[in-house]
């Protein structure tokens, strides 16, 4: 997610989308599993791109295959394709504002309550109409906090307890790395909470930090 936040505000280019749809139908499934390996040496790929054959590892499988795909349909290796984005002149200019809390135990409380809410709002009853569906549990959807906890449950390994306690630990753990990550922008605001405020009051201390009308 943190990278997501900074391609978009930076106003990263990305390769076409027409085109990569077009291609990825034809790229990814020769490329993956156990053609992965093949795939890098049959395209030469530590001779045209060392940098990033050094940097990523062969087991890093999304990340190879996307350097793989930026190859295939554009000829530029994914080093030249991340140098020449970078060196576009950013489109906006944001403003970013960051939330944390004078209390850290106040943060994982209402971490807590989030998951007790989902569970509350019908959670297990979503997971089980998407398994239902055919949606495997090892897609990346299916692997992201919040549903993959209570895979064990449903397959009886695990109590429902338990499998809360593992997605509320793994939420904490979560958000304490995008506080890590975050804090190294040097441009961000940071507005410190008590965990007592409600929305209108955030909102009017974000507004404090923007020097322009945008809200």
């Amino acid at each position: 997610m943190q990278r997501k936040v900074d391609s978009i505000a930076e106003s990263i280019k990305k390769i076409p989308r027409k085109f990569s749809k077009e291609r990825k139908r034809q790229t990814s499934p020769r490329i993956k599993g156990r053609h992965l390996k093949a795939s890098c040496c049959s395209l030469g790929w530590r001779s045209i791109d060392p940098e990033a054959a050094a940097r990523l590892h062969p087991a890093d499988e999304k990340r190879v295959i996307r350097a793989l795909e930026v190859y295939e349909e554009t000829g530029k290796t994914i080093t030249q394709h991340n140098l020449e984005t970078k060196a576009v002149p950013p489109r906006y200019r944001p403003v970013w504002i960051g939330l944390d809390y004078q209390d850290r135990a106040a943060l994982y409380r209402r971490i807590d309550l989030r998951v007790e809410n989902m569970l509350s709002n019908g959670l297990l009853d979503e997971i089980r109409a998407l398994l239902a569906l055919g949606v495997s549990p090892k897609t990346t959807a299916m692997q992201a906090i919040g549903y993959k906890e209570f895979f064990g449950y449903l397959s009886g390994a695990c109590s429902l307890d338990e499998a809360a306690a593992l997605c509320k630990q793994r939420s904490r753990n979560y958000a304490k790395r995008q506080l890590t990550w975050f804090r190294r922008n040097p441009d961000m605001h940071w507005l410190r909470m008590t965990g007592t405020e409600d929305f209108s009051e955030v909102l009017s201390a974000a507004r404090q930090n923007i020097p322009f009308s945008a809200l």
